[in-house]
């Protein structure tokens, strides 16, 4: 039997008067690959935020590792292996792409932020984790650049590289592919596979594209006005008829 390594279960969120996130459960397995889809408004990045505790949900629990982390902060999940990118990349936009990553591994290796520089040993041990991070994404030949001068893409790839450097077990991606060109979809695709294949982690993310979600996902939820409409394999959501109606219209849509 697979190992869940994060779930939800009955989770809800609500503003004021709006339900926003409504009772949703899933069960996200170890190695997996899981997508979130719907239509705009149907609350996936909310969902996602109480994932991530950038929200605390109004009601169920959030279960990582067998733990309960339903009350914990974002920065304790992130000690605890979780890491997220956001559908704005969240980047220092005029510090170069090495410095971007280099916050994120000091953090990481617990490295006091100080005028004084460390020592050469620790400083070689951070500089040949910022070239192997930089080297998955295939930025390497960038890293003195702004990331401000950075194509959207590649901005994005810069996001997901800072979020492997706090060591994570699972990244959660918030529209990863949302203003891409398609090749620079591609790219962001190769790199989702690598994170599964290469690094063995455990990937959820929300996305639109749904050629993109049909390759990728092992395991689809819908969400449809703050409700789980559906929850299956890529054949078993593209064949499911309650999903065409309310997200993917009369469209014939195949694994690509």
């Amino acid at each position: 039997m697979a190992e869940i390594l994060l779930e939800a279960k009955g989770v809800s969120k609500r503003f004021g008067g709006v339900l926003a996130v409504n009772n949703v459960s899933v069960q996200v397995e170890k190695g997996s690959i899981y997508a979130v889809i719907g239509p705009n408004g149907a609350g996936k990045t909310t969902f996602f935020n109480t994932l991530s505790g950038y929200y605390l949900p109004d009601g169920g629990q959030v279960i990582y590792q067998g733990r309960e982390i339903t009350d914990l902060p974002n920065w304790q999940r992130i000690q605890l292996g979780m890491s997220r990118t956001f559908q704005t990349p969240s980047i220092f936009p005029e510090l170069s792409v090495y410095d971007n990553l280099l916050i994120g591994v000091q953090s990481q290796k617990k490295i006091a932020f100080r005028l004084r520089l460390p020592s050469a040993a620790r400083k070689r041990e951070i500089d040949e984790r910022i070239e192997e991070l930089l080297g998955f994404v295939n930025l390497v030949h960038l890293k003195d650049r702004p990331v401000a001068e950075l194509s959207h893409g590649s901005q994005r790839l810069c996001e997901i590289a800072m979020s492997l450097s706090v060591d994570p077990t699972i990244v959660l991606l918030d529209e990863p592919m949302a203003g891409l060109a398609e090749a620079e979809t591609e790219r962001i695709m190769r790199v989702i596979r690598d994170l599964h294949v290469r690094l063995g982690l455990t990937v959820l993310f929300v996305e639109h594209n749904m050629r993109v979600v049909l390759s990728l996902a092992h395991r689809i939820s819908v969400l449809d006005r703050g409700s789980l409409l559906a929850e299956g394999t890529p054949n078993e959501i593209s064949n499911n008829q309650t999903v065409r109606e309310a997200y993917l219209g009369q469209e014939v849509v195949s694994r690509v």
